[in-house]
């Protein structure tokens, strides 16, 4: 009788054993998936439109664009715990703006490429926020502010080397030369 009480005591303090292991692990699991994101440095000054600006090139009136720079700006206001959803937002945001036509200002690959890197951007957050790496995450939503800055004054350069006239006598016409028939520097 008395190895009957041994095995089921011993049984008893295994399974008790084993059901502090799974309470801990539990917790420990808890701790891990809450992310910490902290205000990026860049997100503090983001680049702004004048209203000048917006008016004369048009901007209020490119709705796709628009909702990306709202979009863009509430990142800053984020709570950590929707951050993956509203990456993912974000990112088809900017997937209808890439696919949206451009106004004529602004049709152009300098400006095209400024937003595709904004994109990737997005995807590195969302990347990082899906697999819970906080420091990762903090410092890719800092570049993304970084980017989305860039992108912003390259907008308003586009606009002012279209102001630019084109040649010395002012007739703004190009002037196109082939450089495969005719390199720059050759005698023709």
């Amino acid at each position: 009788m008395s190895v009957f009480k041994n095995i089921i005591l011993l049984t008893l303090l295994f399974i008790s054993c084993n059901n502090n292991a799974l309470v801990k692990s539990a917790s420990e699991n808890k701790l891990k998936d809450s992310l910490f994101i902290t205000t990026p440095e860049n997100a503090v000054k983001l680049t702004q439109f004048t209203s000048d600006f917006i008016l004369k090139n048009k901007i209020d009136e490119w709705p796709d664009f628009i909702l990306f720079k709202e979009s863009m700006e509430d990142l800053s206001k984020l709570n950590p715990k929707g951050v993956i959803i509203f990456l993912s937002e974000l990112h088809k945001i900017t997937k209808q703006l890439l696919q949206s036509p451009f106004p004529k200002t602004f049709d152009g690959l300098p400006v095209y490429s400024r937003i595709k890197v904004v994109q990737t951007q997005i995807i590195k957050c969302h990347f990082y926020a899906s697999n819970n790496q906080s420091q990762k995450l903090n410092n890719s939503l800092d570049e993304l502010y970084l980017e989305y800055n860039i992108l912003l004054s390259r907008m308003v350069s586009f606009v002012e080397e279209r102001e630019i006239p084109l040649d010395s006598f002012g007739n703004n016409k190009l002037i196109y030369q082939v450089s495969k028939t005719y390199p720059a520097f050759s005698k023709k």
